[in-house]
């Protein structure tokens, strides 16, 4: 009883919860000068909740007990402060920075308007991602296996992919007949390079004696590509994957906020060419948490899809 005590209820992550929730409880600066006025804590209350939801999850089925408390410690204490600083004592501009009830009320006044962009933003991801990991690691094993192409082409790909994503996505945006083929190429063009050459390094990890034994037993070279080297660095593929997401998220946000009439980064920039502070910081928290679940998502299927590891 005394250890269940210990992890799941003293401890600083809980502590910022309830102090977070009492402060509710405190009067409002904000409210009062504000034009607009303070919205119901109820959705940030609900925010709170499911943030110590997922806290006492993680503590049942990690490992890594004192990190799960650090990050949620950090991001309560987090809250604390923009609520106290904010909601309560007026501190800041609140046109720049607004309280942290008015912004998470968003996600449930305007919800209709923020899935429609994650959907039309994740078919975009998703679709783009696919193909510059599929093509980029089929070609990437086949250069790497083949030591006169990997001279040949290695120093051309390692020059192409030191030229950032968000350079030319104006000028594909500009060019491109459609803005979802502009975005779809962006966002392949930002990923495939960078995972294409560590397809090649991957290669090169591979053992010598594996794939010797492969052409005792007059193995195919396809056979040997796709039925021992990739499956043999799938891994590293999935490790690179939060990677590859969080640039292509990042290239279609900048895509969106230059051309789009949907989408996460359209949401976000609408909402700041209208000086609509509020709906900006939902728009930017919604895409962080966005990267979050679907990194989260990576992470079991890599482990319930790669049994091995090295």
């Amino acid at each position: 009883m005394k250890k269940f005590i210990y992890k799941y209820v003293l401890n600083l992550g809980n502590l910022f919860f309830i102090l977070t929730l009492l402060s509710f409880l405190l009067p409002s600066r904000y409210a009062a000068e504000m034009r607009m006025g303070l919205k119901s804590p109820l959705v940030f209350a609900v925010v709170l909740v499911l943030i110590e939801a997922g806290f006492i999850i993680q503590l049942a089925s990690s490992r890594k007990e004192r990190a799960v408390k650090d990050i949620t410690a950090t991001v309560n204490l987090f809250l604390l402060v923009w609520e106290v600083t904010v909601s309560k004592a007026n501190l800041l501009p609140y046109i720049f920075i607004p309280a942290p009830e008015n912004v998470f009320e968003i996600f449930f006044s305007d919800w209709k308007t923020i899935l429609s962009g994650f959907l039309s933003s994740m078919e975009l991801i998703l679709v783009g991602l696919f193909f510059a990991v599929l093509l980029s690691v089929v070609l990437g094993t086949l250069v790497g296996y083949n030591k006169r192409l990997t001279n040949a082409v290695y120093p051309i790909a390692k020059a192409l992919s030191t030229v950032p994503a968000l350079i030319y996505t104006p000028y594909i945006v500009l060019i491109m007949p459609t803005f979802k083929l502009a975005s779809l190429t962006v966002i392949f063009l930002s990923i495939f390079w960078g995972s294409f050459m560590g397809s090649i390094n991957n290669t090169a990890f591979v053992e010598k004696r594996i794939i010797n034994a492969a052409k005792v037993l007059n193995l195919s070279t396809p056979t040997i590509l796709f039925k021992i080297i990739i499956p043999f660095n799938l891994p590293r593929i999935i490790n690179a994957l939060p990677i590859h997401l969080s640039t292509a998220l990042m290239t279609l946000t900048v895509a969106e906020m230059l051309g789009a009439d949907k989408g996460m980064g359209y949401y976000v920039r609408v909402s700041l060419n209208y000086a609509n502070y509020t709906k900006a910081i939902a728009g930017i928290i919604f895409i962080g948490l966005v990267v979050t679940i679907l990194n989260v998502l990576i992470q079991l299927a890599k482990k319930h899809l790669v049994r091995w590891n090295y």
